[in-house]
């Protein structure tokens, strides 16, 4: 069974693409565990043990992929 996590609201990503820094904070929050799991890696330790965790470059990548993204977004209404 699936959970249902829900989506950031319309306002919320309305404010979000006119610049608020508040509301572009919180959906960037709203993403942050997914953002996380998908920039898992090995990293190897001295003595040979492999670990995973995330890599923080991978996840500034994307924050930054993502704020470019919200700021261009358009919400067009007819």
């Amino acid at each position: 069974m699936k959970k249902n996590y829900g989506y950031p609201s319309f306002e919320l990503i309305c404010k979000a693409s006119s610049g608020d820094k508040a509301a572009i904070d919180k959906i960037l929050k709203f993403y942050d565990a997914y953002i996380s799991k998908l920039c898992l890696r090995p990293f190897y330790h001295e003595n040979g043990k492999v670990i995973m965790r995330v890599d923080e470059e991978w996840k500034g990548d994307i924050h930054t992929a993502m704020l470019k993204a919200i700021l261009k977004f358009e919400i067009k209404i007819k």
